[in-house]
């Protein structure tokens, strides 16, 4: 799934970084993002989990801005072993996939992934490839394949659910038993249920309760203990994702445990739209964008609006195809200086 990942991850990055850039001052109730009833793929995942995400891939597939969003990220190299896969399975993501739901929880050193998959699954070819480094075993009454994690310890449990449903469990630790995870501050999965409806309408989602995130995590190039403070007051973070014909409505959310932690949320957006506001009037700083991309980037700041419920602040920002594209617009090449030559020193050379 990696165009799909790319994708996700895109839109993700895009919405932290423009809110880290942008406030602005205004209070009122915060915009719902899209409300409704829990996935069925959701349902099945345990509501105790830390972090769950969601993805409608098959209303994705069909949606004009993610077309365009796709058709501006470079292709990656062909992978032998993924193409191997399609051709032994008969499955290819961008075809057959049609939603996904992922729980994931913070185990150490790495993460536990819980994940179910809907769409055309070609269970005899899959079972062949399954069984070529893997071994069925029963458990609760269902055959499952327990297979070996190519890299470091471990294992990956896949099985069957239905003929168009797959749940694969990533063990990375050698653990066999998701339910030992369970976090003690939300044994029932009542509070992951009441955020996850408030987001559940929405083509793509992500719910995450904050006590749960490692804070030694590393986003990209950033470590989460740098932006700890920033973030120390809030409970819940939910960010969704809705596809409107060519653009793209985001919603960033965070619930915090106090109205007062709410507003101190609000003025520290509020430094940092000064600060991104002042960065991008620096010649130094646009020089590092193209024209279009110094423009998207400072649009994309003015347009996010910023609300503040009771506990909750809400970002919310509409990306257009113009400004997907200025956003996507390559980084100027960097002016390649002759290499400096030594002199000779004459003295050594007439020795």
């Amino acid at each position: 799934m990696r165009r799909v990942a790319i994708v996700l991850v895109c839109l993700a990055v895009i919405i932290v970084i423009a809110a880290c850039y942008f406030y602005l001052h205004r209070t009122g109730p915060v915009p719902p993002a899209a409300l409704g009833n829990a996935p069925p793929l959701v349902s099945l995942l345990p509501p105790q989990a830390p972090l769950i995400i969601y993805a409608d891939v098959a209303s994705l597939r069909k949606s004009a801005f993610l077309e365009r969003l796709v058709a501006l990220i470079p292709a990656p190299a062909e992978d032998p072993e993924y193409s191997e896969f399609v051709r032994a399975t008969g499955f290819d993501y961008s075809r057959d996939l049609n939603s996904v739901a992922v729980a994931i929880y913070s185990t150490s050193p790495h993460p536990t992934i819980w994940a179910i998959a809907e769409g055309h699954f070609d269970q005899q070819r899959i079972t062949a490839y399954v069984l070529r480094t893997g071994k069925p075993t029963q458990r609760d009454g269902r055959t499952v394949y327990v297979i070996p994690n190519s890299q470091g310890g471990g294992n990956m449990v896949l099985s069957f659910l239905s003929p168009d449903r797959i749940e694969l469990i990533n063990n990375p630790n050698g653990g066999s038993q998701v339910s030992t995870l369970m976090p003690m501050s939300d044994m029932d999965g009542s509070a992951m249920k009441e955020r996850v409806s408030n987001v559940a309408g929405s083509s793509v989602f992500a719910v995450a309760r904050m006590d749960a995130v490692p804070k030694d995590m590393d986003l990209g190039s950033v470590n989460l203990e740098q932006v700890a403070t920033f973030l120390q007051n809030v409970q819940w973070l939910s960010l969704s994702a809705v596809p409107a014909e060519q653009n793209l409505k985001v919603v960033l959310e965070g619930k915090c445990d106090s109205t007062i932690h709410a507003a101190n949320l609000q003025l520290a957006l509020q430094g940092f739209k000064f600060m991104g506001r002042a960065m991008l009037s620096q010649a130094s700083v646009r020089k590092q964008f193209t024209p279009e991309g110094a423009a998207a980037l400072t649009k994309v700041i003015g347009e996010i609006d910023i609300s503040r419920g009771n506990q909750s602040v809400a970002l919310t920002a509409t990306f257009t195809p113009e400004l997907l594209a200025g956003l996507a617009a390559p980084a100027p090449q960097q002016q390649q200086r002759p290499p400096v030559k030594t002199p000779t020193n004459p003295g050594k050379a007439n020795h």
